[in-house]
């Protein structure tokens, strides 16, 4: 077995605060890397922030701040919401890091000095929201579909980078499964786009100060794009540690949501290609969240801050929720109404309840001891493969089967009944060894998905002297 892994989410753009579809990819690479961890493996989980271009000087601008400071501001607030998520990374990576930014001119140059950049002047439509070029057959209306806003068309002199001389080499390695992309659907999306044909890509802008300089052209900054795509590298040492880099580089996987795939699938693998530097192994891509069937969006004011939700639930029940609720890989509707049934049905009433009953009976009829630990009468042998294979949403229903068992075995065994008569104290041991045995195993195999919860049951159950545990989901007042 591989006894190293390297995950990262996409580095989340600073023009606005998290919000709950920013928490549902660093929830579900949270469970990857955690799962990994059990698995015995050495794991590297990067996250960050990406704080350069335009809109974030525009951002910056409007509220009367430095681009520093704005950005020093706003990467602390993703971090925070991560933190109180229990998102277990190990570097938290910014754009504006000293190493980051070091990686980009090193990487371009070798660029560069491969012969694959070249300047030329470009006339095009460019729609602030991307940040990005965009063309006439992306527009409904004349507008950006997505930020409903018409581009402008401009022409400037940039650099740019030959895709082109990749596309290639990268379609092979996609069609020997040598580069990963998942879902299947996702895939033949990224092979359609290869097939069509694929235009360089410009690699600076002339008229962007908040960026990193070109080494060889300080005239211009780097294209937001590459210089965010950058951080896979530099956050692992690419520039300064090179015994880090060689150690978990290539990634085993990079988690992004569907609408960056061209930049993970195409450009990403292209630039690495003609630095010269080894593909990752695999993009691991998640659909859409909606909430009450609407676009997640400022204007219509429906942005949920994950830290809202994990004040009032606490953060294994939103975790919980947000792992359950939505197949991964597929586009899925969340709402605070959601939450609360999960919340009040699966937790508090299923796991939560089946928790309070064993351990009271346990300082009850068992003299607060543990009895020794039996098989288990669902052995749940199918979690690690549904983890594995990114179906997290099954993982947990076959976990909540193992809880339903539990707590209707109770109802029909009666310990409480067993308890009256000495006669039947044999009996009353083995259910509650039996009970004992399933809770113990819920909660290793929730580990990854409910890290302070699996290890308050873990705890309890290794105490040598066992008592009614506090309720693990309290009562929430509507």
């Amino acid at each position: 077995m591989k006894k190293h892994f390297y995950i990262t989410t996409a580095i989340d753009y600073i023009n606005g605060r998290p919000h709950i579809g920013h928490s549902y990819e660093k929830v579900a690479s949270d469970v990857l890397a955690r799962f990994a961890r059990l698995q015995g493996k050495q794991v590297f989980f990067l996250t960050g922030t990406d704080e350069h271009g335009a809109k974030v000087a525009e951002f910056a601008k409007a509220q009367g701040m430095a681009e520093q400071v704005f950005a020093d501001q706003t990467a602390e607030y993703f971090k925070k919401a991560w933190d109180n998520l229990d998102v277990s990374y190990d570097r938290f990576v910014r754009t504006t890091d000293p190493d980051h930014i070091q990686a980009v001119g090193e990487i371009l140059e070798k660029i560069k000095a491969a012969g694959h950049l070249y300047e030329d002047e470009y006339t095009g439509l460019y729609c602030v929201g991307h940040e990005a070029f965009i063309t006439e057959k992306d527009l409904v209306n004349g507008m950006c579909p997505e930020h409903q806003i018409k581009p402008e068309k401009i022409t400037e002199k940039n650099w740019f980078f030959k895709v082109s001389s990749f596309t290639d080499e990268i379609k092979r390695k996609i069609e020997k499964d040598e580069f990963k992309i998942w879902p299947s659907e996702r895939r033949n999306e990224v092979l359609s786009l290869l097939n069509q044909g694929f235009n360089d890509i410009a690699v600076s802008r002339p008229n962007v100060k908040w960026g990193i300089p070109l080494p060889w052209d300080k005239e211009q900054t780097v294209y937001v794009w590459v210089d965010a795509l950058i951080n896979y590298v530099s956050g692992i040492g690419f520039s300064g540690d090179e015994e880090l880099f060689k150690k978990f580089w290539p990634a085993d996987w990079h988690v992004i949501g569907k609408d960056i795939l061209k930049f993970h699938c195409i450009i990403w693998p292209a630039l690495l290609l003609a630095a010269g530097i080894e593909l990752p192994k695999g993009v691991l891509t998640h659909g859409y969240l909606t909430i009450e069937n609407q676009k997640i969006s400022k204007s219509l004011g429906n942005v949920i801050d994950p830290n809202d939700w994990v004040v009032k639930y606490g953060s294994d029940a939103v975790r919980y929720f947000l792992m359950r609720e939505v197949a991964f890989g597929q586009d899925g509707d969340v709402s605070e109404a959601k939450l609360r049934s999960r919340y009040e049905g699966d937790l508090a009433n299923g796991l939560g309840n089946l928790v309070s009953r064993l351990t009271n009976m346990l300082e009850k009829y068992a003299h607060a001891e543990v009895p020794e630990i039996t098989e288990p009468h669902i052995k749940l042998e199918e979690v690690e493969e549904l983890v594995q294979t990114f179906k997290f949403h099954d993982a947990l229903a076959k976990i909540w089967e193992a809880v339903a068992w539990a707590n209707q075995y109770i109802d029909e065994t009666k310990p409480w009944e067993l308890a009256k008569s000495d006669d039947n104290l044999k009996e009353l041991h083995k259910v509650l060894a039996k009970l004992s045995a399933q809770v113990y195993l819920i909660a290793q195999k929730l580990a990854p998905f409910m890290p302070q919860t699996a290890d308050k049951i873990r705890v309890a159950f290794e105490n040598d002297n066992i008592t009614k545990m506090e309720p693990l989901f309290p009562r929430i007042e509507k």
